[in-house]
């Protein structure tokens, strides 16, 4: 299936999909079935997208107004092929709906949780080491941390930096640029 695995809050998205086989080779195409694709996420009713037809395969359009009423975050989407009496799962999986910086009022912070974390976690630490390690709970925003000893803020911050490190590498190997942690050698 073709759809997008990211779009920002309010952009519109066209995508075709060919033809579906299963496991068993039965073939599924526009002239026997219709495609929806569903998308559940943090919206309180899930989004319908009839696809039309386009060739053998389907045509699907996310509309503007469709895509401005959708709730920045993870959605799972599913794409449903049915005809009289018959409805087929071709596939599901995972999408990400942006914020749409043009539309933000006041301040917006893109990072992610772990990103977030992370950078409170170092300022407690910055703040331990300041104090000679005396001050031991922190108020960062609207959360407090208590640490019995510089070894549990430690662990936290590796903990984070481990979450991070992973999502940078995931962001990278989602970008085309390969995975970070591949090295290659050439010997000659």
């Amino acid at each position: 299936m073709n759809i997008f695995s990211s779009l920002p809050k309010g952009d519109s998205a066209y995508w075709h999909d060919e033809p579906v086989s299963d496991s068993q080779g039965k073939s599924y195409d526009s002239g026997a079935y219709a495609l929806a694709y569903i998308l559940a996420g943090p919206i309180a009713t899930p989004l319908t997208l009839t696809a039309v037809a386009d060739g053998n395969g389907w045509k699907t359009t996310l509309t503007a107004t469709d895509s401005a009423s959708l709730v920045p975050g993870k959605y799972w989407w599913q794409a449903v092929l049915t005809r009289t009496g018959e409805r087929v799962s071709a596939g599901q999986g995972e999408l990400t709906i942006t914020a749409n910086l043009g539309a933000v009022t006041g301040t917006f912070d893109g990072r992610s949780i772990a990103e977030k974390a992370l950078a409170d976690a170092e300022t407690a630490l910055a703040s331990f080491q300041a104090s000679g390690g005396k001050i031991k709970r922190y108020t960062i925003g609207s959360r407090t941390m208590e640490f019995h000893a510089l070894a549990e803020l430690l662990q936290v911050i590796s903990y984070w930096r481990a979450r991070v490190l992973g999502e940078q590498g995931a962001s990278q190997i989602a970008q085309g640029l390969g995975n970070p942690r591949k090295l290659f050698v050439r010997f000659r």
